[in-house]
This record gives C-alpha cells, sequence and structure tokens, in this order.
C-alpha cells in the first residue's frame, strides 16, 4: 500500500467531512511537442512533460487547491506508480493507495505546431481480485454519512463491469453521498444503482436515450431531467465543452454560461468542475454557491497550462464573475 504522512494526519484530525477520491486506472501523462508526425520515421519529441494522470487524482488536486481535503484512491504499480504517489506527496495530497503487482500505464500526448493533441493512451494494468479486495475493505471501512465518494474514469483490466455499481451500493449503505463520472460504457453498466449525482456530456445523455443526432438545448434539457426521474437522481451535470454547464435537480435547472478566455487547455477542466462542486456541497453552501464555485474552478483550470488550478484566489475571482440562470 502507497501511503504519506498527510494522509495519516487526517485520519488522526477525525475530520468532521471527507471527500474520497477514486481512480481505478491513472496514468502517467507525457506531454511533448512536435510540429509534425512523420510517418515512417524517426520523431524526435522536445518539450517532454510528465505529470500524473487520472479523472480522481485531477480532482484531488483541485480540491487542495480549494484549501479542503480529500484522500486519493486507487491502484498504483511500478515506476509509474512510485512517479504518481512522490508527486501526491510533494503536493501535500493525502492518499490511500493500493500497491498492484501491475505497472501503472503510460499515456503519449502529441501537440503539434497548431497546439493540435494527439493521444496515445496505455490499456492499463490487469487487477488482481486480491487487490480488488484491498480497495474494498479500505473504502468499507471509512464511508460513513460524512463522505463525498467521487468515482472517476475508466476501468482497468481485470475488473468487472459491476464495479462501480458495487461501490456506489456500499457507499449508499454507508450513507455516502457519491458522485458518478465516467465514460458512457461503465455510465451505461451504474446508473442503475442509482448515485447521487451524475456528471454526463450531451454525447453520453445523447447514448444513453438512444438518440442519432446532436442535441438542441431543448433536447438537453429535456433528457437530463429525464435521467433525474427515471434513475432517481438528487441532481445531474452536463458540461458543453467551453460553453456552460446545466445542472438538474428534480424540480429546477440550473445553466452558467462559461467566459471567453486565453485557453490553455481543456483537459481537466471537467475534473476541476467536480472538484468545486464537492467542496461546495462539503460546505454547505446553496446550489447557486456550489455552481459558482464549480463554475471558477473550470475557468482557472482553462487557463492553467496543466488544468491543474493551484491558486484559490483565481477560483474565486471567476466563481464571482459567474452568473447562475433558473430554467423553466
Amino acid at each position: 500500500m502507497y501511503y504519506n504522512d498527510n494522509y495519516v494526519k487526517s485520519c488522526e484530525k477525525g475530520a468532521v467531512h471527507m471527500i474520497v477520491t477514486v481512480t481505478l486506472n491513472p496514468a502517467v501523462d507525457k506531454v511533448a511537442r512536435l510540429d509534425a508526425i512523420r510517418e515512417y520515421e524517426i520523431n524526435r519529441l522536445s518539450k517532454v512533460e510528465s505529470d500524473a494522470g487520472g479523472k480522481g487524482i485531477n480532482v484531488s488536486r483541485t480540491i487542495k487547491a480549494l484549501h479542503s481535503v480529500s484522500i486519493a484512491t486507487g491502484f498504483l504499480g511500478g515506476s509509474g506508480g512510485n512517479f504518481i504517489d512522490c508527486l501526491l506527496q510533494r503536493e501535500e495530497i493525502e492518499s490511500h493507495m493500493i500497491q498492484i503487482i501491475g505497472n501503472t500505464r503510460n499515456n503519449l500526448k502529441i501537440v503539434d505546431a497548431d497546439n493540435r493533441m494527439t493521444e496515445f493512451n496505455e490499456e492499463g494494468p490487469f487487477i488482481l481480485q486480491s487487490e480488488q479486495d484491498e480497495l474494498f475493505d479500505y473504502l468499507r471501512g471509512c464511508l460513513d454519512g460524512e463522505c463525498i465518494l467521487i468515482l472517476s474514469g475508466s476501468m482497468p483490466k481485470g475488473m468487472s463491469r459491476s464495479t462501480y455499481s458495487r461501490l456506489i451500493e456500499m457507499a449508499k449503505e454507508n450513507g455516502s453521498v457519491v458522485i458518478l463520472d465516467t465514460t458512457y460504457r461503465h455510465l451505461a453498466d451504474s446508473i442503475e444503482a442509482k448515485p447521487a449525482i451524475v456528471k454526463a456530456s450531451p454525447d453520453e445523455l445523447r447514448q444513453l436515450y438512444h438518440i442519432d443526432h446532436e442535441l438542441s438545448e431543448a433536447e438537453l434539457i429535456q433528457c437530463g431531467k429525464r435521467m433525474i426521474e427515471d434513475y432517481d437522481l438528487q441532481m445531474g451535470i452536463t458540461l458543453v465543452h467551453q460553453q456552460c454547464a446545466y445542472v438538474f435537480t428534480a424540480s429546477n435547472v440550473f445553466k452558467t454560461e462559461f467566459p471567453d478566455v486565453d485557453v490553455k487547455t481543456s483537459v481537466g477542466a471537467g475534473d476541476a468542475f467536480v472538484a468545486g462542486f464537492a467542496v461546495g456541497m462539503e460546505q454547505n453552501a446553496d446550489i447557486h454557491e456550489v455552481i459558482q464555485l464549480a463554475s471558477g474552478c473550470y475557468t482557472a483550470a482553462m487557463l492553467s497550462k496543466n488544468a491543474h488550478p493551484t491558486d484559490i484566489h483565481t477560483i474565486k475571482e471567476w466563481a464571482g464573475r459567474a452568473e447562475i440562470i433558473e430554467l423553466k
């Protein structure tokens, strides 16, 4: 098991609230510059930078920027796992990672002269049943009615398609609030377990309701409201890329438009939104304030080189500018 001193200290303090992020398939993200890819030739990369990847880890990093606390959990193995573990310790992010026999995957992102990105993502390690059991045992022991559990991203090999459903059901039995943010494949398998909050993209809503064309705003709102009703959710979140966010409840639809800024990267901005949303809930803010904080995190992430906002003042400045519209 990977763990750090900050994690131990947070347990000793006995925090009233706790946010737990789960990243089942983290990665070492390598970003490199290359003017153009030349097929069947040697391509020499420049400005290669490595960072920790994984949606739940992204969420935890933004939570840290908000001066709040989370515990990042998941699986780490090999040299890549050591790299991510060291980064979490350096950034003083509490963690409880399960050490696996396999190796944490590597993802390569190539940025060309026009700032277009091409990604090469590894599939990830095979997770043994004993390793899965260790994570479940840990979560079973720490989740309670004061917890927010955030399930993010894809699953590695060896894990059942029912994994997220089992985690949702276990968390609900312990009284925890669950936020689910995953791909359509895992969303379709897991939404029947009725997490409290689901983040679904316009494309995922379209697939969920078997619609074969791009959704208009009216259709998107209809699908979002239908998702809340069909699956007995407390809230739904839909982000329209770099444009706006919709938040659905049983009785209301809220919309906020993102400002037109000089976007450095949008990778991870959705994770920053989820982080702000969770922290707002943790602070018992009203729904307008929750959405404003989430929007501020999203905008600050787009302005950051690596989509990890680090300045709480920048986040709060953009949050203060966010206007929330209540749609009928």
